[in-house]
């Protein structure tokens, strides 16, 4: 991967028109999308303009001029979580409606295809139908809010363009400790419920991101892993691994399992042309790989 920050070069194939440009490159997910792109062998060109910057994010894909076209892993998510957007509004109106909007229409007007990042926080289990996978095309059912409100919005809002694809990421996993991934923060928590719920693995599926964008797949896709995982299980795996030290979270043994949701992923296998792989097995990979460096970072300060 070469990468283009804000009109300079890296590399020696700077000069070579990028696959695609990448907003967002610094975040947590921006970052695995970046390894993901390089390892299958894209030019990538990364800008931090900000997505209210409209002309800014039109100079940069002139002068870049993607051979494909646009992923944007830039948005509000909140700080420290998405309860921040109820007392921010106008701020995340302008992240997630004004700017994704602006990447949209700038590629759009270039022949370009767009790949947003958005959130599959759309539904709740529902009690008569624990086991019902929500596809794509339902209604969020889950308790509104700011954040909420603003991403299903946004996703109406982009059924309007021809070159867009929605990708709903939920709970994303890394292959690490990282305190913004689900296995971080579980193994951080004081207390973990008995939660069952679909999980994104970054491994897993963001390699899949430039093929969807190349074939210029559009719409919304459910963008999990296939199955569940459970919050419980992941604990006790840690805890075969995990320093002595650890402040291992107190689980409610009496509690009983509750789901939270699970996406269903045919429409994502069918625009891949492969399976999508199983949720539990990638976790449990994961926790079997981490290395003593890593699990050291448990142990209290």
């Amino acid at each position: 991967m070469t990468a283009v920050n804000d009109g300079g070069t890296c590399g020696p194939e700077a000069a070579m028109p990028p696959t695609f440009v990448l907003l967002g490159h610094t975040g947590y997910l921006g970052r695995a999308l970046c390894r993901a792109l390089e390892s299958a062998g894209n030019q990538v060109a990364t800008s931090s303009v900000r997505l209210q910057d409209r002309s800014g994010i039109e100079r940069f894909l002139d002068e870049n001029r993607p051979t494909i076209g646009v992923i944007c892993a830039a948005g509000e998510r909140g700080r420290p979580n998405v309860a921040w957007c109820d007392t921010h509004p106008v701020e995340t109106v302008d992240a997630n409606i004004t700017g994704q909007l602006n990447v949209a229409a700038a590629c759009h007007a270039r022949g370009l295809h767009a790949t947003l990042l958005g959130s599959g926080m759309l539904y709740s289990v529902d009690p008569a139908a624990p086991d019902h996978k929500f596809k794509e095309d339902e209604a969020p059912n889950v308790k509104r809010s700011v954040y909420i409100d603003l991403r299903v919005k946004m996703e109406e809002l982009m059924s309007y363009f021809d070159n867009v694809l929605v990708l709903r990421v939920l709970f994303p996993v890394s292959a690490d400790l990282d305190r913004r991934g689900l296995i971080g923060k579980l193994a951080r928590f004081e207390r973990v419920d008995k939660v069952q719920c679909s999980v994104t693995v970054l491994d897993d599926l963001f390699p899949l991101v430039a093929g969807l964008a190349r074939n210029r797949v559009k719409g919304v896709l459910n963008f999990t892993n296939s199955g569940t995982v459970e919050y419980a299980e992941i604990v006790n795996e840690l805890s075969k691994v995990a320093p002595a030290g650890w402040r291992r979270p107190k689980i409610d043994a009496d509690a009983p399992s509750r789901p939270a949701c699970e996406l269903d992923v045919e429409r994502l296998a069918a625009a891949c042309g492969q399976a999508v792989p199983d949720a539990r097995s990638s976790v449990l990979r994961i926790i079997g790989g981490l290395g003593d460096d890593e699990l050291g970072d448990l142990l209290p300060d």
